[in-house]
């Protein structure tokens, strides 16, 4: 996806700034309002750039900054037309800018209501699932796995600890705490709900597939979280988050949570340990697997560029 690029710069730095893109081979369009910015006051430069030159354009607006407030807005382009660089167009890259997906995982993971709302609803689908037949499981292990929001603030802390904020590491560790101890509460409820109607039975968990894939994981299980966890993070930061529900659904972060909470309501602690080794283990994937690919896309696609924020 090719991107467009709005900054809002102090006039003092306007020209040093447009000699500076000017030299970059991915901008393919450059323009500039004088004295058109009110808030912050100064002048409005616009760039249309190829994907793989996004890196090189944001450092430029980050050296602005020595000059005043700076203000930028990125956005992806469906399709740019240049003269003569319909090559370079067509083999653009696929990368994100770390403004980009840093942004998507704290839209998705931050501590507000709708996150909340969704990790309990999350919680109660896992464990109703656990709890039914195999293709009725199945159908709702994937849809529990999918609107539960359980990944982004694990991701997140991942992202964090690499570019060693303190500040998004607090965020993270706040939204995942408080978000799982709701989705374990959520299957807590459901767990009760359905004992109370006879549908939680020791038969029925002992019967239940889904119940061995968190309690006994095998190599094979362990296999599919850790490549979900590695794909999780080349998706977020690829512009190719809408095929991440394949990797959501190869951990076991949400049907975790709700055996936990299962084990909590039924006072079973072999159950909650289980359940707190499997989401451990889970998240470990997710921060240390997943850290991993965002550190190797600094240093070799970002080349070491520190983010605007």
């Amino acid at each position: 996806m090719h991107h467009t690029v709005e900054m809002v710069l102090p006039a003092a730095a306007t020209d040093e700034t447009l000699a500076a893109l000017e030299k970059i081979e991915g901008v393919l369009a450059l323009s500039v309002e004088r004295d058109a910015g009110v808030k912050p006051p100064g002048d409005v430069v616009t760039v249309h750039a190829l994907n793989r030159s996004i890196d090189d354009v944001l450092a430029a607006a980050s050296h602005a900054q020595d000059h005043g407030r700076v203000a930028v807005a990125t956005g992806g382009v469906s399709s740019i037309v240049a003269t003569g660089a319909q090559s370079a167009i067509d083999d653009d890259a696929d990368e994100t800018p770390w403004e980009e997906f840093e942004r998507s995982l704290r839209h998705h993971g931050r501590l507000s209501v709708n996150y909340l709302v969704l990790m309990v609803l999350g919680g109660a689908i896992g464990v109703a699932g656990l709890l039914s037949p195999p293709v009725p499981q199945a159908l709702a292990l994937a849809a529990c796995a999918v609107l539960a929001p359980a990944f982004e603030p694990v991701a997140m802390l991942g992202v964090a600890l690499v570019r060693r904020s303190g500040y998004a590491i607090r965020r993270a560790v706040v939204s995942i705490v408080v978000g799982y101890l709701l989705m374990a509460a959520g299957g807590g409820l459901a767990f009760v709900v359905l004992r109370a109607l006879g549908l939680a039975s020791p038969k029925t968990l002992a019967s239940s597939e889904g119940m061995h894939l968190i309690l006994d994981p095998t190599a094979a299980d362990w296999l599919v979280a850790a490549a979900g966890a590695l794909a999780g993070l080349v998706i977020v930061t690829s512009f190719r988050e809408a095929v991440l529900a394949g990797a959501l659904i190869a951990l076991a972060l949400v049907p975790a949570a709700g055996v936990l909470g299962m084990g909590v309501v039924s006072l079973d602690a072999g159950l909650v340990l289980e359940g707190l080794q499997r989401l451990g283990g889970d998240m470990a994937l997710v921060v240390v697997l997943g850290g991993l690919v965002v550190l190797a896309k600094d240093q070799l696609v970002h080349r070491g560029r520190r983010p605007l924020a």
